[in-house]
């Protein structure tokens, strides 16, 4: 009897994940090896392409019972832990089905293209690898003789593209298979049109680069692109920038406990936080209109050297003597976006979770109370997180709640906007190192109004 030999992975595998190349080919020759002798087996190149992703939802729905499939395999997770027990090659094996009538032949089309023959497209932009976007594998799909047949969902990737500003991808293609933008969907000049009266945004194409500028405000254009007889959309949301004005509050607990983030540091925390973190991914920038320091005569002296992240549950509520701080003031934005609500940032020195009578509180690296516009931070952030990186991911991660603002469909659960991503690479996951912001929560952070009429391909 043959042993199943076992397969580890460094990143996630599978919809909305890293998909290195090394991982979803060890994932691709473990189905293989579990697979009934009776179904066609993986191409093992590689790539997350449909068909993997097919037989990893497969192997979930059968194998894990999954009613829901999340076509993922993640390190240390139940779909990876299934694939390495023997036991699953039985519960995978297929049964027999009804025999279904036989349909006459359908007239085949002129000169049929068979997509096993066809190259690869697989979008690994932007090339700073910053860019926070969610992608999707392009489709197996056949070009006919007067037309274009594509999914209306996820067909390619969606990509941020700040307005007016530009984002270069690579397109992982051959220099000999040139790209080419389909006819109804972008004129001579590379302009894509929503519809015949509006541009949107201009696609110039240099080799194997593809940049995109944006021009008007817009969510979810959509450019089609052919190359050898495949075809890639690209989702684009053309954002305008939202400023979040931010007044900072150093606060000194005790004598000669001063704030450990010094002016410099700060500015230095919000240039991380805007340039590495919000403005690539959804064009988000903070302002920060002053900072000030509370002394321990004037605040410290209440709130001790410990501040508890609930503001509701806790017996002692130290939060109500910062309200009394609190700017809330209105500015305006750009393009003419509604006025936004000053945040307000107090430092503290120390902060720790509010438990259960008999538990044991945890540090916490911060806390935002949205009905307030208030968020409080620890001034040295733990663990993993050091320095200004951390405070940085940090400051996101709690003002992001705040911008989220609304709920929100993650996969299929309802997420509340003090909820968290439930992918360890994301911005708002707990306690994760993660940067990257998910499509749902941009849309939902910097949200685009103007949405045109969906351009209709074939």
């Amino acid at each position: 009897m043959s042993t199943l030999p076992k397969i580890q992975i460094d990143r996630s595998v599978g919809h909305r994940a890293q998909n290195n190349i090394a991982d979803v080919r060890k994932v691709q020759i473990q189905l293989n090896r579990l697979l009934d002798p009776g179904r066609t087996s993986l191409v093992e190149d590689g790539f997350y392409g449909p068909n993997t992703k097919e037989m990893i939802g497969d192997f979930q729905s059968k194998v894990l019972g999954f009613q829901f499939p999340d076509h993922r395999v993640d390190p240390g997770a139940k779909t990876i832990k299934a694939l390495n027990d023997e036991a699953s090659r039985q519960k995978w094996k297929i049964t027999p089905d009804t025999p279904k009538p036989v349909e006459p032949d359908k007239p085949k089309p002129v000169n049929p293209v068979n997509p096993e023959d066809l190259p690869k497209i697989v979008v690994h932009g932007p090339i700073d690898q910053k860019g926070g976007f969610d992608s999707y594998p392009a489709p197996v799909q056949v070009l006919g003789p007067t037309q274009v047949t594509s999914n209306v969902d996820r067909d390619g990737a969606w990509i941020m593209v700040p307005n007016g500003g530009e984002r270069t991808i690579r397109l992982g293609i051959s220099p000999d298979a040139p790209v080419e933008f389909v006819s109804n969907g972008v004129d001579e000049n590379g302009v894509v049109r929503s519809f015949k009266k509006q541009e949107l945004i201009k696609v110039t194409s240099h080799g194997q680069n593809l940049t995109i500028k944006g021009l008007n405000p817009c969510k979810n254009c959509k450019v089609d692109i052919v190359s050898n007889g495949r075809h890639l959309r690209l989702y684009v949301s053309v954002k305008p920038q939202r400023i979040v004005p931010l007044f900072v509050f150093h606060v000194e607990h005790g004598p000669g406990m001063k704030s450990r983030v010094s002016a410099s540091e700060l500015r230095t925390v919000l240039k991380i936080a805007n340039s590495e973190i919000l403005r690539p991914q959804c064009n988000v920038e903070f302002d920060l209109k002053d900072q000030r320091a509370l002394s321990h005569k004037d605040i410290g002296k209440h709130l001790g050297t410990i501040v508890r992240d609930d503001t509701f549950n806790s017996k002692k509520d130290e939060w109500k003597y910062l309200r009394p701080f609190v700017n809330s003031r209105k500015f305006p934005q750009p393009n003419g976006a509604e006025p936004t609500t000053t945040v307000n940032l107090f430092i503290v020195r120390n902060m720790r979770s509010v438990q259960e009578e008999g538990k044991r509180p945890i540090k916490v690296w911060g806390a935002m109370d949205s009905s307030s516009g208030m968020c409080v931070m620890q001034d040295r952030s733990i663990g993993r997180f050091t320095g200004v990186n951390g405070l940085a991911h940090t400051l996101c991660h709690e003002l992001g709640h705040l911008l989220i603002g609304q709920i929100y469909v993650h996969g299929n659960d309802i997420v509340q906007p003090e909820s968290h991503n439930p992918y360890s690479d994301a911005l708002m996951y707990a306690g994760g190192k993660g940067n990257k912001l998910y499509r749902i929560e941009i849309e939902a952070m910097n949200p685009t109004r103007h949405q045109p009429p969906p351009l209709v391909i074939g």
